[in-house]
Formats: C-alpha cells, sequence, structure tokens
C-alpha cells in the first residue's frame, strides 16, 4: 500500500510541476521516484530472499536486493545530472510561477509521506530492507517541506530564483542518496569486511576458546545487509576436544558477533597451501 501511494502522488506531483514549470516541484517528484524505487526493491529483494538455495545459488537470491540497490543509485545519479542541468538553466531565465500549484501537491505530500512512514515504521525496526525504503520515504517528506517553503517565498516576496536554488539543493541530496547507496552496494559485492565489525576483535575471541592456539585464514563478508558470513582455519592443540571446542567458536560467533553462518576447519597443524592461497590469507600479509 505505501508503495501505491507513492507511484499515485509521483504522477500527480510530476504533473503539476510540469504544468507551471517548477524545477523544485519536480525535482521533488523525481526524488519520490526514488522513493518508489526503494520501497519496491524492498518488496521484491523481500520475495526474492524469501527462496530455497539451489544447486546453481547455493546462498539463494539473498545478493538480490543489493544488485537492485545499486541500480537504483545510479538511477538517482543520473536524476541528480538532470536537476541540475534544469535549475542552472531556470537561473539564467527565471520564470514567475503560480505558487497555489506548488502548495497544493506539497500538502498533500506531506499527508501520503505521513501514511507511508506510519505503514513502514514497525517493520523498519527489524528489517533492514525495509528500513532502506523508510528512509527514502523520510528524505521525500523533508522535500515536500522545502517545497512548501519555496512556495511561500515566491508568494510574499517574489523571489523567483528560490524555486531553481532549491532544485539545486533537491540534486545535490540525490547526488548525496545516490552516492551512498552506490557505495553501500559496492562494500558488500566486493565482499568486504562488514563496517560494524572488527576483525581484530573477532580473531581474539576466537583465540580466546579453550583448546584453540591461533587462527588463519580469517574471511568475513556480507552476503546481504544484515547476514555476515565468517569461515577460518583454527588450529588446535588436542583433537580430542575438536567437538567442544568447535561448538564453543560457533555459539560465542551467534551470540557476541550475531554470525548468520561460520564454516570453521580445525586443524592440529598448518595446512600446506599454494602461493595464491597464501595471498588471501590476511594474517600472514601481517609483519612479525
Amino acid at each position: 500500500m505505501s508503495g501505491w501511494l507513492t507511484v499515485i502522488y509521483f504522477g500527480i506531483e510530476l504533473g503539476i510541476g510540469i504544468w507551471p514549470g517548477s524545477i523544485a516541484l519536480i525535482s521533488d517528484a523525481f526524488h519520490t521516484l526514488s522513493a518508489v524505487g526503494g520501497v519496491l526493491i524492498a518488496l521484491v529483494a523481500g520475495r526474492m530472499a524469501a527462496r530455497p538455495a539451489t544447486r546453481f545459488q547455493t546462498f539463494g537470491s539473498l545478493r538480490a536486493e543489493i544488485v537492485g540497490a545499486q541500480a537504483n543509485g545510479f538511477f538517482l545519479l543520473k536524476m541528480a545530472g538532470l536537476v541540475f542541468w534544469m535549475s542552472l538553466m531556470r537561473l539564467q531565465n527565471p520564470v514567475d510561477l503560480p505558487t497555489t500549484p506548488m502548495l497544493f501537491p506539497a500538502g498533500a505530500a506531506l499527508i501520503t509521506e505521513l501514511i507511508s512512514l506510519s505503514l513502514l515504521h514497525k517493520a523498519q525496526k527489524t528489517n533492514l530492507n525495509i528500513k532502506g525504503a523508510y528512509w527514502h520515504i523520510l528524505q521525500t517528506f523533508a522535500g515536500s517541506l522545502i517545497i512548501i517553503v519555496a512556495a511561500l517565498t515566491i508568494w510574499f516576496t517574489d523571489f523567483l530564483e528560490i524555486d531553481p536554488l532549491l532544485g539545486m539543493a533537491f540534486g545535490l541530496l540525490l547526488l548525496w542518496a545516490s552516492w551512498t547507496i552506490i557505495r553501500a552496494a559496492l562494500y558488500i559485492l566486493l565482499d568486504n569486511v562488514p563496517r560494524d565489525l572488527d576483525l581484530n576483535e573477532v580473531q581474539s575471541a576466537i583465540e580466546a576458546i579453550h583448546g584453540v592456539d591461533s587462527v588463519h585464514h580469517l574471511h568475513v563478508w556480507s552476503i546481504t545487509e544484515g547476514k555476515n558470513i565468517l569461515s577460518a582455519h583454527v588450529l588446535v592443540s588436542n583433537f580430542g576436544e575438536a567437538e567442544y571446542t568447535l561448538q564453543s567458536i560457533q555459539a560465542m560467533l551467534k551470540s557476541d558477533f550475531q554470525m548468520y553462518f561460520a564454516t570453521i576447519q580445525l586443524e592440529t597443524e598448518v595446512c600446506s597451501e599454494i602461493e595464491e592461497a597464501e595471498e588471501i590469507d590476511f594474517l600472514r600479509q601481517q609483519p612479525d
């Protein structure tokens, strides 16, 4: 329902923005469209993420939402460029805009966005995917407030440049939003260590387990936002306690680091590896 409300409002706001030629309204309409994309990505990704793993997709489709988010980020980047271009053209030739057509859609937007925010408020507390859509709509809510400021400024002061200036402000907002989304998506797609995780702490916690001598080939990445995967080779002194040691490590990773899935290989001596494998073991790349 939240998505449909936003789609309907986007069409209305874009039409009203084109009619008087308000750059601020048109740019806000595109920002609203980005919120639609955020909601649709959340819905589609939620459905795809529920699909079970297969022989060809052993992690299922969990990364579909990351790929979709990246596409949405590049779309926002294109919209930011378009809004900047339109704003620069309007600054060179300011147009006297009727303020009433600007006030009504902005006022209606506040109501629509408040309804959408209330519908998503509960779910966004426990679902990172929905949280992204929630913040998208929250940004459009702020944009509607800016539109009202522009209309009132023109009404009382006849400062016509306020419309393209606010349009450029929206362009900056779109640019920031696009960069944030693209950077976050690329960070996950490149299998980087999650930003909220200190790998040194993970290493120390594993090595603090009774029976563990050392750790190598420690890797942590996110299969999707909020679902971290770990793999590690753990050197132990006594294979007789292997089961207890393994269970202790798994329990600790789950409780202390909220690890979604972990694969631990226990060894009594460091495994022999080819050179290429050693190059991806950051613990062996550290200076003694």
